[in-house]
């Protein structure tokens, strides 16, 4: 009996053993971004795919020809556009790597329906990154790449990098992005994807590079419009992704720029008959690479403060006319004051242009040889 009962449990294991789920990869292609555009009551998705061949690390050139494909569908919800695109496909099409979604400002409106149809996927994660966009995103999933590189180096994929060089709004996941329009009396700042329209070209070909060019603005998860990144450069010093940023200096004739190395910003409230009073500290620490004539220390100090001011007054004011909190004042109210911010909802407040003052500090940390003289002088 014992000899029967191994002869049996062996013979199940040889049958119910292998790999009855496996997927040749030469029949699969991932989806590493999706757009999502809304067009006659009809959801339209997009998909860049990207050939392994600039993926892998290769010695000399890059293979001929575009690396990227991008397919397009239409559906009455989001989930049927994608299922139409799989439709068409010639392989198996996987969303496993998807690592980038693209939203159009015509499917605002429709945010909501789009994040949660793709939570009901099991294959996305939400640590994929989120934009926004005013561009076609045809135009935008076949950009150009420098030296024909991998599109994984671009703002679509790592704004990290044009981040680390010149901050502004910190990227955004689609789980930070749920997280920020649940919470209340926030103002979700979601980057805005673009591409530069002249800075670059090969070969006298005018090419199509990715940036962050602004951020759309979401309160309770409506849309509050656009601010472009010219005009809202007082989000730079009050983000907490700040890597590094330039400060222009101009007086007369004189010119200098200062690189500021670290940003920080703290809010405090006051209070004057029941009503909040904002201070907006702000702390820099830089130092200075160039200077057509000689400035002192006290001099650098004073000029980069009043610049840093101007451009956080001028995004707050810009908000305001936008009904939007840029600096998250009344958020500060619901996390640290909640019971005078009740009381403030039922009144109908909400803060104006009155209710913040800015105070700024610069430090510089690091002297620079050419302060007053050029290389060229210095050396000669």
């Amino acid at each position: 009996m014992k000899s029967l009962k191994v002869s049996l449990i062996l013979g199940t294991m040889l049958i119910t053993g292998g790999c009855w789920d496996e997927v040749n990869l030469q029949d699969v292609t991932y989806i590493s971004a999706i757009g999502v555009d809304y067009v006659d009551e009809h959801f339209v998705v997009y998909a860049q795919m990207i050939s392994f061949g600039v993926i892998a690390k290769q010695e000399g050139a890059p293979p001929p020809g575009s690396p990227i494909w991008v397919g397009k569908h239409e559906g009455d919800t989001n989930l049927a556009a994608i299922f139409n695109l799989m439709d068409s496909s010639q392989y198996k099409l996987s969303l496993n790597h998807l690592k980038s979604v693209v939203i159009h400002e015509r499917a605002f409106s429709e945010i909501e329906q789009i994040i949660d149809s793709l939570n009901r996927l099991s294959s996305t994660r939400f640590n994929s990154l989120v934009f926004g966009t005013k561009t076609d995103i045809n135009d935008l999933f076949t950009m150009d790449m420098l030296f024909n590189k991998t599109p994984l180096t671009t703002p679509l994929y790592a704004p990290h990098i044009e981040n680390n060089q010149n901050s502004y709004v910190v990227p955004m996941t689609l789980q930070t992005l749920v997280r920020g329009a649940l919470e209340p009396a926030m103002t979700v700042k979601l980057p805005s994807l673009s591409l530069l329209p002249d800075d670059w070209e090969n070969n006298k070909k005018m090419l199509k590079f990715l940036t962050i060019n602004g951020t759309f603005l979401f309160n309770e998860k409506k849309s509050a419009g656009f601010v472009s990144r010219e005009k809202s450069k007082g989000l730079i010093w009050t983000s907490e992704g700040f890597k590094r940023s330039l400060v222009p200096i101009r007086v007369d004739d004189q010119r200098a720029s200062v690189i500021i190395d670290s940003a920080k910003s703290k809010i405090k409230v006051k209070w004057d008959n029941n009503k909040p009073q904002f201070v907006l500290k702000t702390s820099l620490t830089g130092h200075l690479i160039e200077a057509s004539t000689d400035f002192t220390d006290q001099e650098l100090r004073s000029h980069v403060e009043q610049v840093v001011k101007a451009q956080l007054e001028d995004t707050y004011l810009k908000g305001l006319a936008m009904n939007a909190d840029l600096y998250d004042l009344e958020h500060e109210l619901y996390r640290h004051k909640n019971k005078e911010w009740k009381r403030l909802v039922q009144e109908e407040w909400k803060p104006g242009p009155k209710d913040l003052i800015i105070e700024v500090k610069c430090r510089i940390t690091k002297e620079s040889e050419l302060r007053s003289k050029s290389e060229l002088q210095l050396h000669t």
